[in-house]
């Protein structure tokens, strides 16, 4: 049994985000569960180092070098979108290449998480490519010089991400609402890869959509 790490996107009515990364880092982290809670504490603090040499090096009041990263995008100083990815080492690269996917090549949410992606590993030095992408370009980088290499989707992790769509012709909230809903609604995707899904955490439709209370892997 190897250790994992989960993402949770999650938003609700009022305009309220969350972008959540945890993982155990060994199967059952260090082993310490808290008392009346039932969870795990992890232990991330294995990836130290005693090489005096390395910026690893464990000292007090440091923390370990490590891979977890909870994505989140702004607009004009507002919440705008959650991009959540596991997968060790492939967590910044997912992000960037879903963030490119999404605001530079247009694709919507769930076509983002749907597609094929490239993990580059930094000891070995070698790209690995969905097979679709690698029947693309993989002979012409190959031609270039670069150490490729086809695989399945298992290495790529898995996105959950969750976009906040406002309504311009919507009416800002009063302040005399005790609940003051933003104006908008929200989309998702979630990773084929993995077993996530989006989930409506209330039975509030818009017209433009589903309200997604909820995004999450598990």
């Amino acid at each position: 049994m190897t250790g994992d790490t989960i993402v949770l996107s999650a938003a609700d009515s009022e305009g309220n985000m969350v972008s959540w990364v945890n993982s155990n880092f060994d199967a059952f982290g260090s082993g310490i569960t808290v008392p009346g809670y039932g969870f795990i504490l992890h232990n991330r603090g294995g990836l130290f180092t005693l090489n005096p040499k390395s910026p690893n090096i464990i000292k007090p009041h440091k923390r370990p070098f490590n891979t977890l990263s909870a994505g989140f995008v702004m607009h004009g100083g507002q919440p705008l979108m959650t991009v959540t990815l596991m997968g060790g080492d492939m967590q910044a690269q997912g992000h960037a290449q879903t963030l490119v996917d999404i605001l530079d090549l247009g694709a919507n949410l769930q076509a983002s998480a749907d597609m094929a992606r490239f993990r580059h590993s930094q000891i070995s030095n070698t790209l690995s490519l969905e097979t679709p992408l690698y029947d693309l370009v993989g002979a012409k980088l190959a031609a270039m010089g670069h150490t490729v290499r086809s695989v399945s989707g298992e290495e790529m992790g898995g996105v959950q991400v969750l976009m906040f769509v406002a309504d311009p012709g919507a009416a800002p909230p009063r302040e005399s609402d005790s609940a003051k809903r933003v104006a908008g609604y929200y989309r998702s995707g979630s990773d084929f890869r993995k077993d996530g899904e989006a989930v409506v955490g209330s039975a509030q439709l818009q017209t433009q959509g589903a309200t997604l209370d909820m995004l999450h892997s598990r």
